[in-house]
């Protein structure tokens, strides 16, 4: 029984580094996430900002719901070349935002 103690005392500190270690590197991997959402968020936010003036300067003879779609299109389209997922709710919910805020 000495001898275990022995061995479990003398290696203390190693076993005490692997595990702050193992729980440092987990939570440095969750505040990466968590940032990663946040940016993807917000470029997401501001390339349909930047749309939706876009369609409101360059389509002002187009119909309200003709020019939802060419912002639909045209945010998609900027989203693939940057490699965002987005869901069509999630972009439908943030063009309308964008021109209430116009």
């Amino acid at each position: 029984m000495s001898d275990i103690l022995n061995a479990i005392s003398d290696n203390l500190i190693q076993i005490l580094g692997t595990m702050i270690t193992a729980v440092l590197g987990y939570i440095g991997i969750q505040v990466k996430k968590i940032y990663q959402e946040y940016i993807q968020d917000k470029t997401k936010k501001e390339i349909v900002e930047k749309t939706v003036k876009y369609v409101e300067q360059t389509c002002k003879d187009f119909s309200s719901d003709e020019k939802k779609q060419k912002a639909l299109e045209k945010s998609l389209e900027w989203m693939k070349e940057k490699k965002l997922n987005i869901s069509q709710i999630e972009l439908e919910i943030l063009i309308e935002s964008a021109v209430n805020t116009l």
